[in-house]
């Protein structure tokens, strides 16, 4: 079987070991998963595997010269260039070799007797045919209408959007078509449609390999059998299963290891006591006897507990149980966008917005903040709603302050013991306090954000994408602490695993009007692929199932959907028994 191996013994940064002794064997027919926390170089590694980076003690054993190819984010020094002419650009060394081409075949029909210029051109031509790439430009016509993105070739970089360019990089990508592909964090600034096309096309359509960074838990799940685990201080540790696997099998290894180190502890305790007992006395020679035996003991290295960030949100007063309310409004810009027939926020309730990234969505929220006006009728807001946004590219933050100075900005003039503890909370060391922010990371810009916000009491909080460049754990953490948010919630999120765990309705856009869905996102696509009326809460505890579903569905499916409704009401009740 075709592989590749990797060993990396050691990578140095400013003196300090960033990376040793990781052994990687992939194999043909492997799915990779790569997780770690942010700060345990990921991209580094991906660099190394690319051969971007070769200055480190490092060995690759690719006998079968095996292509690997990195995805990257289309960023071009001319955004005016077309999409074709960058596809294009991809194919350069075959573009030259068409060039050369053409000379040659020139310099043959002006000396037709010259035997050199006819090997030449032999020569040429038998290498172009051999790469089939004799028609590039009906490829790329085929490759961008196999991956919808024909309509994109003749318009200029600066017209796509974020998602579309990760379009336009797989199909550089395709047109490349590497054995192995490596894809660092390709869902990020993407919407949930085109999630879930990148995850159909790598699990039907991309017949190699791959190996993906992401903190998309479900992406994970749902496209990778296989998962290494790289922690700060610790080996590579590979797990033959999928995310949600090895979420399972690390924490019973995790919980062996702090077991298995307490005991050994426990039993070093009970052998240096009885050592320092019978130290002096006429059993002096046991206890010298038994402390070599436990100098020559081979002991467990303590286990490594990664440090996990804490999130507060404070919140005042007390609301009614209803927040927001709209009714027969059109949200608008220079024009009317969508339609909101009547629709209510209430207390408690958790709400994922739909979007596709060219929805509007940003006016939207910029409606509820009343920094752009309605263009009919009834808007209300309870007048004590105090409101927290936290915003995608973090526009709160002045990147060009350092870390004290955006607290300074906000009002909130802490000295700077309080603000080494605030900051504590996130993960932040003393000395980041004189960092600009534009010095920091995404993730630590996005906890630095919480931290700031943390200080203002609320009792709406308004999240766009708030889990964009945070590692699993830190999800984790943040998904807890907003379950636990006594009031109302608006969020933002292509993160299915992150809605699913939070979101009590859904307001989305369909057919230029906002409409409902109650419960989650699983609810929302079943009900969508099944043509169900959406305000049909179908997992309601206290709701019986609407007969009107028998209409609509086939008898079978009906009977399927009744039987999910069932054994969800009794383990809820096992629940509530225990």
């Amino acid at each position: 079987m075709k592989h590749l191996k990797i060993k990396i013994n050691s990578l140095e940064f400013n003196w300090e070991i960033i990376l040793k002794d990781i052994d990687l064997t992939l194999n043909k027919t492997d799915k990779i998963s790569i997780v770690w926390s942010n700060w345990a170089w990921k991209t580094t590694l991906m660099k190394i595997l690319t051969w971007e980076i070769k200055n480190y003690d490092w060995h690759i054993d690719n006998v079968w010269n095996l292509t690997l190819w990195y995805l990257h984010q289309i960023n071009s020094d001319n955004e005016y260039k077309l999409v074709r002419e960058e596809l294009k650009e991809w194919l350069k060394d075959i573009i030259e070799m068409e060039k050369k081409l053409t000379i040659v075949e020139y310099n043959m029909n002006n000396n037709q007797n010259d035997i050199n210029i006819i090997e030449e051109y032999t020569s040429l031509l038998e290498q172009f045919n051999n790469i089939w790439w004799h028609d590039y430009n009906n490829k790329i016509h085929n490759v961008a209408n196999w991956i919808w993105i024909l309509n994109l070739l003749d318009k200029k970089l600066c017209e796509v959007s974020w998602w579309q360019r990760t379009k336009i990089a797989l199909a550089k990508v395709l047109l490349e078509a590497p054995d192995i592909l490596f894809l660092d964090e390709p869902t990020n600034f993407i919407d949930m449609g085109s999630v879930e096309w990148l995850e159909s096309f790598l699990q039907n359509k991309w017949k190699w390999w791959y190996v993906i960074i992401s903190h998309d838990r479900e992406f994970l799940d749902r496209t990778c059998n296989k998962t290494y685990e790289i922690q700060p201080k610790r080996l590579l540790t590979f797990y033959n299963t999928n995310y949600s696997g090895y979420l399972i099998e690390r924490d019973r290894t995790e919980k062996k290891k702090i077991d298995d180190y307490k005991r050994e502890q426990e039993y070093i305790e009970k052998q240096e006591k009885l050592i320092n007992r019978f130290r002096a006395g006429s059993r002096a020679w046991w206890a010298k006897s038994r402390e070599k035996s436990l100098d020559k003991m081979d002991k467990l290295e303590a286990p490594y507990i990664p440090k996990k960030p804490k999130f507060f949100f404070d919140f005042s007063g007390d609301l009614p149980e209803k927040v927001l309310y709209f009714k027969e409004v059109f949200i608008w810009r220079t024009e009317p966008l969508f339609y909101i027939n009547e629709l209510y926020l209430y207390k408690k309730q958790r709400i994922w917005i739909v979007w596709e990234n060219w929805v509007w969505k940003s006016t939207f929220l910029k409606t509820i903040l009343k920094e752009i006006d309605i263009l009919d009728w009834i808007y209300s807001k309870w007048k004590w709603v105090k409101i927290w946004y936290y915003s995608q590219m973090h526009e709160e933050l002045d990147k060009s302050k350092t870390v004290r100075e955006n607290f300074e900005k906000q009002w909130l003039n802490y000295p700077d013991q309080h603000l080494i503890w605030l900051l504590n909370h996130y993960l932040f060391e003393k000395t980041d306090l004189d960092k600009r922010v534009s010095e920091l990371s995404w993730w630590q810009t996005s906890k630095l954000l919480f931290a700031i916000l943390w200080q203002k009491e609320c009792n709406l909080l308004i999240l766009d994408e708030p889990t964009n460049h945070l590692d699993y754990d830190t999800r984790e953490e943040l998904e807890t602490s907003l379950k636990n948010f006594q009031w109302s919630l608006l969020f933002i999120s292509h993160d299915r695993y992150f809605v699913n765990k939070l979101a009590t309705n859904i307001w989305f856009i369909d057919n230029s009007e906002l409409s409902v869905s109650y419960w989650n996102y699983e609810d929302y696509k079943f009900k969508l692929e099944h043509n169900i009326w959406m305000d049909v809460n179908i997992f309601d505890e206290e709701a019986e199932l609407n007969m009107v579903l028998e209409e609509k569905l086939w008898e079978r499916q009906f009977k399927k959907l009744k039987d999910k409704f069932a054994r969800w009401k009794d383990k809820r009740r096992q629940k509530h028994r225990k």
